[in-house]
């Protein structure tokens, strides 16, 4: 045909030089979906959007690429076999790593629950990685232990005297406390014995947590923080007008709260966590003070459900829409925590004693979720 193109392919046209990988590092396995990952090589490009790296089949989510490194997170596969590749834009060939990789889960599901037919509540965890968890259940709910290492279920470990075991803490006398956020009652039950004991509160609440000195607060709709003594009793110790508490968290001679606000200040949080002060050991409190407007740094309108902290005192966050788990540092650093692997709604979350995290997902499928972490968590004041 004398009309024919000319042609596209240019045989002479060698490409952009094959990219090669030199050393990974961690060398030989990481976390999927979580860990970051250095790739060391060449002929990278310095282009984010020129480069793909895969693990298996899978894409890796690229932090930041030079000419001779490139930073990533992988996929969330599991695999003892795992193919790392490196394709550049213009390149005719990957780059590969020579040895094969492995991807450890750093997320497991944790105690066999039905996610149809059993509706998982409070989590507490003891001094031995025991964790214990309320089943909502009418009329009387229950609570299971599962047994650590491997989450052996035992059920009906404890008969609840309420039917939600909303909200749950090990107490420094080998009692479990629990109450339902909906009933002003406050229920502790040996965890030898499994008899009960409980008191009225002045108000419904939603979550609790022990000082150092043994003092219980806990607060819900009520909009104040209560304190709650060794004997049960209990009474108001700090005002939270106009706000709902959601999670109650104590660390560093501090209660932190989490909660909503409905008052009409313009100075006030919607939504935002706040801190009280332990002033001395009859668990006098400071008046409250603002540490984050969850709002302003989530861009969100997400409700706080969790508060905890690790033993360096960053801040681990968890809520019940777009975002799962998060981490505020003591610099004020703001980060959503493991995207690919955690997921909203978060409803309960408690750090056993060293670096395993614990999550009660309410999505679908409902499961307890357990995360090891690269960290342990801060004391837990009530665990005996």
């Amino acid at each position: 045909d004398p009309n024919k193109p000319k042609d596209i392919w240019n045989p002479d046209d060698s490409g952009y030089p094959t990219p090669f990988i030199s050393n990974v590092y961690p060398t030989d396995s990481a976390y999927s979906g979580s860990d970051r990952i250095q790739i060391s090589g060449g002929n990278f490009k310095n282009n984010k959007d020129s480069i793909f790296v895969y693990f298996n089949t899978g894409l890796a989510e690229i932090i930041s690429v030079s000419d001779s490194n490139i930073l990533v997170i992988p996929p969330n596969i599991i695999s003892d076999s795992v193919r790392i590749k490196v394709a550049v834009q213009g390149a005719f060939s990957f780059g590969y790593y020579s040895k094969n990789y492995i991807l450890f889960p750093r997320i497991i599901k944790y105690g066999s629950f039905d996610a149809i037919d059993e509706s998982v509540w409070g989590m507490a965890s003891d001094i031995s990685e025991n964790l214990y968890v309320g089943l909502s259940i009418f009329p009387e709910g229950k609570i299971d232990k599962l047994t650590a290492p491997f989450g052996t279920r035992e059920e009906g470990f404890i008969n609840a005297v309420l039917q939600t075991p909303y909200s749950m803490r090990i107490g420094p006398d080998n009692s479990i406390y629990y109450i339902d956020g909906v009933n002003p009652y406050i229920v502790k039950q040996n965890l030898s014995t499994g008899v009960p004991s409980y008191n009225t509160l002045p108000g419904i609440v939603f979550d609790l947590d022990f000082d150092q000195h043994g003092n219980m607060f806990c607060g819900g709709s009520g909009q104040s923080l209560y304190k709650v003594n060794s004997d049960l009793s209990s009474e108001i110790a700090a005002d939270y007008s106009g706000i709902s508490i959601k999670a109650v968290r104590v660390f560093d001679d501090h209660v932190y709260v989490g909660g909503n606000y409905s008052g009409s200040e313009n100075n006030v949080p919607t939504i935002g966590i706040w801190k009280n002060q332990i002033l001395d050991s009859e668990g006098t409190l400071s008046q409250k003070e603002i540490v984050l407007n969850w709002v302003e740094v989530s861009g969100v309108n997400s409700n706080i459900t969790g508060i905890t902290f690790d033993i360096n005192g960053t801040m681990y966050i968890s809520s019940d829409s777009d975002i799962g788990l998060a981490t505020y540092s003591t610099e004020g650093d703001f980060n959503e925590l493991y995207p690919k692997i955690v997921f909203p709604p978060i409803a309960k979350m408690i750090w056993g004693n060293d670096n395993f995290l614990y999550l009660n997902y309410r999505g679908e499928p409902r499961a307890v979720y357990r995360i090891e972490m690269d960290v342990n968590g801060a004391t837990h004041y009530g665990r005996p």
